[in-house]
C-alpha cells in the first residue's frame, strides 16, 4: 500500500496546468482582499502620517458618521462603506497578482525541480508534506518567490498607487477615475510606479522569506502536531501520511502561512511604510527610496516610524496568506 501511495503527491504536482494556478491563485487572492480590506485601509491610515494611531484612525471613521446622522442603520452602514472603501482596486490588485504570482511561482520551482538533481527533490521528502506543489530547495525558493512577486509587483504598481491615495484620509477623492487624473496630472505616467524600489525591496524579499519559512514550517509542523496529546494515535510514519492526506492539511497550511507571514513581515516592514509615504507626499518624500528612507528617520520618529502599521500588518498578512495559500493549494489538489 506504501509503494502506491508515494507518487501521488508528485503525481500531481506534474499533472496541474498553469492556468488550474493562475485560477486557484485569483480566487484565493480575492476572498482574502475582500474580507481583510478594513486591515488594509487601517494600515495605510497609521502609515499616513507620524501622529496617526489606529486608535485616531478608527475615531475619525466613526465619529464622522455618528456627527452627520441620527439614524443609527445609516451610521453603522456608512462605516461599514469606509472601511471596505478602496475594495476594487484592492481586489483587482490582490486577485490577479496572486494568480499571476502563483502560476509564475509554480513554473518557476517545477523548472528548477525538473532541471536539478533528483536528491534536491525526492518523492519521500515531497510525501513528508501536505503540499501537492514542487519541492525545491531552501535557497531556490527565497530566488523563485524574490523572482515572481518582484516582476508581478511591477505589472501590478499602479493598480498599488491607485489603492494607497484612494484609502488615505489626505486625498478626497470620489472615485478611482478622479484619483487617476490627480495622479496623472500632478505627475503623470510616472507617478504611477511612485515608490516601486521600495515596494520591490518589500515584496521581493517578503516572498523569498515567507516561501523559505512556509516550506519550512511545513517539514516541521507535522511532526510537532503529532507530538501532542491530541493527536492520539497519529505516530507512525503512515499515520502521517494519512493526516497530510486529509482536512488536516488545512490546519497545517494555515499554522505554517501565519509563521512564515509573521516572520516576512516584520523583517519588510519598514520598507512598506516608506513605500506608503513615497506614494502618497511624492513631493515632500522624493521618488527615490533612500532619499525617503532619510526623511523619515531625519524628521519623524527614528526606527520606530518604519515600524508603523506592523501589529495591523501582521494580522492582516497572517490572515490573507493563510486563507489564499489554504485554498489555493486546496483547489490545486481537486482540480
Amino acid at each position: 500500500m506504501k509503494s502506491e501511495q508515494t507518487p501521488a503527491p508528485v503525481k500531481a504536482t506534474l499533472n496541474t496546468s498553469r492556468s488550474q494556478h493562475l485560477l486557484s491563485g485569483f480566487i484565493s487572492g480575492f476572498a482574502a482582499s475582500v474580507l481583510l480590506q478594513p486591515f488594509d485601509l487601517l494600515k495605510t491610515r497609521i502609515q499616513q502620517s507620524p501622529t496617526s494611531t489606529l486608535r485616531s484612525s478608527w475615531q475619525e471613521i466613526l465619529l464622522a458618521d455618528i456627527s452627520s446622522t441620527q439614524n443609527a442603520r445609516d451610521s453603522a452602514l456608512n462605516v461599514l462603506r469606509k472601511l471596505w472603501r478602496g475594495t476594487l482596486p484592492s481586489v483587482v490588485r490582490t486577485s490577479v497578482g496572486s494568480g499571476l504570482y502563483f502560476s509564475s511561482l509554480h513554473s518557476l520551482r517545477s523548472y528548477i525541480q525538473n532541471h536539478s538533481e533528483p536528491s534536491i527533490s525526492s518523492g519521500k521528502s515531497s510525501m513528508k508534506r501536505s503540499s501537492v506543489l514542487p519541492q525545491v530547495q531552501g535557497y531556490a525558493n527565497l530566488l523563485a518567490g524574490s523572482f515572481a512577486r518582484g516582476a508581478v509587483g511591477f505589472v501590478m504598481m499602479p493598480v498599488t498607487v491607485l489603492k494607497v491615495r484612494f484609502e488615505s484620509s489626505t486625498y478626497s477623492h470620489s472615485s478611482l477615475l478622479q484619483t487617476a487624473k490627480a495622479i496623472y496630472g500632478a505627475h503623470g505616467i510616472n507617478g504611477f510606479f511612485y515608490g516601486f524600489g521600495a515596494t520591490f525591496v518589500r515584496d521581493a524579499p517578503y516572498a523569498g522569506i515567507y516561501i523559505f519559512m512556509y516550506e519550512y514550517a511545513k517539514s516541521t509542523v507535522p511532526a510537532l502536531l503529532l507530538r501532542m496529546p491530541l493527536a492520539g494515535r497519529l505516530t507512525t510514519e503512515d499515520s502521517t501520511l494519512q493526516m497530510l492526506s486529509s482536512p488536516a492539511s488545512v490546519i497545517v497550511n494555515l499554522m505554517c502561512a501565519g509563521i512564515a507571514a509573521t516572520t516576512a513581515v516584520t523583517l519588510t516592514n519598514p520598507f512598506d511604510s516608506v513605500k506608503t509615504r513615497m506614494q502618497l507626499f511624492p513631493d515632500r518624500y522624493g521618488t527615490k527610496m533612500w532619499t525617503a528612507f532619510a526623511a523619515m528617520l531625519r524628521e519623524e520618529s527614528g526606527i520606530r516610524g518604519l515600524f508603523d502599521g506592523l501589529g495591523l500588518r501582521v494580522v492582516r498578512k497572517g490572515l490573507s496568506s493563510g486563507i489564499a495559500w489554504c485554498l489555493y493549494e486546496e483547489m490545486v489538489k481537486k482540480y
